[in-house]
């Protein structure tokens, strides 16, 4: 079985304390130093661990541009983009972004795998859902980096147990 990281990137990889209009256009395409370095090292340690993009960023850039934003190491795990629902349902979804990631894990067959979202609004997902959200202005700190160390430590024991 896969783990799965499903991702949002602003207020995650891109707090909103960096939406200063005195940033270059250029800096603007670019994840945050210090959220991006925390992510890529709790990561480092669960190398069977892929990558999801579920955010706003598919709608304006490329999955080869978004995934070229991380670390050549990191890259290799980012494998795609939750798919766009059709929009005769999106008014009807109360858990729009939950939606995209179970039609994801659909599409690849891999309903029963474990997987985590990170993401700076709850709201996105259920409660029962697993979680990590960030202060949108702080992005991936200290905080979501050991909450996501505990959700694939955890899931590491149950796979082992299985």
């Amino acid at each position: 079985m896969t783990t799965w990281i499903f991702l949002d990137i602003d207020g995650v990889l891109v707090p909103e304390k960096t939406f200063d209009v005195s940033r270059s256009q250029e800096n603007r395409l670019q994840f945050d130093s210090a959220c991006l370095q925390r992510f890529e090292g709790v990561l480092e340690h669960y190398p069977e661990v892929l990558i999801v993009i579920s955010s706003s960023w598919r709608e304006i850039f490329s999955f080869e541009f978004t995934r070229s934003l991380f670390s050549p190491n990191l890259a290799d795990r980012v494998v795609g983009f939750t798919p766009f629902l059709p929009p005769q349902l999106i008014h009807k979804l109360q858990y729009l972004r939950h939606q995209e990631v179970l039609e994801f894990l659909q599409q690849a067959r891999a309903e029963n795998d474990f997987w985590v979202a990170i993401d700076d609004i709850r709201e996105h997902y259920p409660p029962s859902a697993r979680v990590v959200v960030t202060d949108a202005n702080e992005g991936f700190d200290e905080g979501a980096a050991l909450s996501l160390k505990l959700y694939l430590s955890t899931d590491l024991e149950n796979q082992s147990l299985e």
